[in-house]
């Protein structure tokens, strides 16, 4: 197991664009996070930090997969790089609540940052950091609510 206690956070600072209209995109700093702790999830804050817009959360695998093919369902989609929308960037479908936004991220950057996040933690052994004793303790506290 590689569960220490400590946790090690890996995280890249990026400007993408929000797309806001067929012709219209809005420029946005934002960070991706990593945990070891958490090893399954990427974080995503919005401007403004976590007290102004609640972070979104990705499965890692997800992101990375939609790299190279068009990934996901529901209320998150990733497409790679091509032509028609941009050589260099992955897009990020998000919906929620009646809306959508279209996230254009610089693909060179963001996958040299998703590559040292497994470094950190290689696909198929995410299992192995978890705290399996604070996940069940969290589960029974929440069953006694």
């Amino acid at each position: 197991m590689h569960s220490t206690g400590r946790s090690r956070r890996l995280h890249t600072d990026l400007t993408i664009e929000l797309v806001i209209s067929d012709a219209e995109a809005l420029g946005l700093e934002v960070r991706f996070s990593y945990d070891t702790a958490d090893p399954f999830a990427v974080r995503l804050d919005l401007p403004g930090g976590p007290e102004t817009a609640a972070p979104w959360l990705f499965s890692r695998e997800l992101l990375y997969t939609g790299l190279g093919a068009p990934v996901g369902e529901g209320s998150v989609r990733v497409w790679p790089p091509c032509p028609c929308h941009g050589p260099t960037t992955v897009r990020v479908l998000l919906r929620g609540m009646g809306a959508a936004a279209v996230l254009y991220i610089p693909a060179g950057p963001f996958e040299d940052w998703l590559t040292e996040t497994f470094q950190a933690v290689p696909a198929g052994t995410e299992g192995s950091y978890l705290d399996w004793d604070a996940i069940v303790a969290e589960l029974l506290r929440r069953d006694d609510r």
